[in-house]
């Protein structure tokens, strides 16, 4: 088990979203012409501007559309960013089920700004909705999935709940071997001056995880801002194993839980 804490993250570029319209940050992005991307990236921009802008995905033909693809190439698109991991498409379908950190289907967590709301996947992915947006965010959720209601704000990148810590069970390493039990059990947690993590290992022991890597709110949102400031942008493109592991020690994050094998995709 891992208690994070390190040193203060840059501050987040915040721009406030305005009911008419996309925020600051996105129309930054939204209104730009693509780059030279691949077929996966270009349909990940497609993909991430429509649900950004509607709260849903698009349906395949409309996908072709957005992309300016015929729908073969949308079809192959669509599989080769599955397989990269870019999307989560439902077993044996063009379904998209998660276009991290937006869910597409019900969750328990609820993300919402001054314009819209988005189910995320998970506490990490909630607070991504916020970085990758570049939006002051409220979220709705509960502590670990199961207890008291939890309602907070992220305002300039500060949380307006400096108690809470988010849980990783599972290492980088193993977010693939299932990419739903791994990223449905990260979750929020409320510390009391007693202990930090008592709360967490109870719940890990009654349900059978690992207790894994704890982090503080703060490292969370800095987490979360290193991680998916860029997935709104037309030059995203997935990270590498190098590049994961840059943002880790740039948070001080313990490497012999927060590693990704070259192997990694």
């Amino acid at each position: 088990m891992t208690l994070v804490a390190p040193p203060s993250p840059p501050a987040r570029r915040a721009e406030g979203g305005t009911p008419s319209g996309q925020p600051a940050g996105c129309r930054r992005y939204f209104s730009r012409p693509m780059a030279n991307s691949s077929l996966p990236e270009q349909l990940h921009y497609a993909l991430i501007r429509h649900v950004a802008e509607t709260g849903h995905a698009p349906d395949l033909a409309t996908l072709a559309s957005l992309a300016k693809l015929s729908t073969q190439d949308t079809e192959d698109g669509l599989r080769r960013l599955n397989e990269m991991h870019g999307v989560v498409l439902a077993p044996n379908s063009l379904q998209v089920w998660s276009l991290h950190p937006f869910a597409l289907v019900p969750t328990q967590f609820w993300v919402t700004t001054s314009r819209a709301g988005w189910w995320a996947n998970c506490a990490w992915c909630a607070l991504g909705i916020g970085a990758a947006l570049h939006e002051d965010i409220k979220i709705l959720t509960s502590e670990g999935g199961e207890g008291q209601a939890l309602q907070f704000e992220i305002t300039n990148g500060k949380s307006t709940r400096q108690d809470l810590l988010m849980h990783f069970p599972y290492p980088p390493a193993r977010w693939w071997d299932n990419p739903y039990c791994p990223c449905g059990n990260i979750l929020f947690f409320s510390s009391t001056a007693q202990s930090s993590t008592a709360k967490i290992d109870a719940w890990c022991k009654r349900h059978g995880h690992p207790t894994g890597s704890i982090l503080d709110i703060k490292t969370g949102i800095g987490l979360a801002e290193r991680w998916f400031g860029d997935y709104a942008s037309p030059e995203w493109q997935r990270k590498t194993p190098a590049q994961a592991a840059r943002i880790f020690d740039e948070l001080g994050l313990d490497r012999s839980f927060w590693d990704i094998p070259g192997s990694f995709r």
